[in-house]
């Protein structure tokens, strides 16, 4: 099942492992990573979902499904020298940056 970042608008979208073209293609910190959104911690995951636009009464057996991609994070937002196929969020991490539409030879692709 490909999943899809759960910020609206975001076309990034997370391949299974038989379809990505390598594990070890770029550098850790330029790699795309997705993450689960904090259902234990109450406060920080009502955070995630007005930083994502959702309701904060959104059922947690969604939210428990949803992935949000790393392009939403700060670099400061990562735990650095851990994980070298896969980046960590640190227990504070928000989302907090937007990502904007891709521009196509169109114009804007429809999303």
């Amino acid at each position: 099942m490909v999943l899809k970042c759960a910020c609206p608008g975001c076309p990034n979208r997370q391949k299974p492992v038989r379809l990505r073209k390598s594990a070890l293609p770029t550098p850790t910190d330029e790699r795309l990573t997705f993450h689960t959104f904090p259902v234990n911690d109450p406060k920080r995951l009502r955070r995630w979902l007005l930083a994502v636009q959702r309701d904060v009464d959104f059922p947690l057996r969604y939210v428990s499904q949803m992935r949000l991609c790393s392009e939403h994070f700060l670099p400061d937002d990562f735990k650095t020298g851990q994980g070298k196929i896969r980046r960590f969020l640190k227990s504070t991490a928000v989302p907090s940056l937007p990502v904007l539409p891709r521009l196509g030879t169109k114009g804007l692709l429809a999303l």
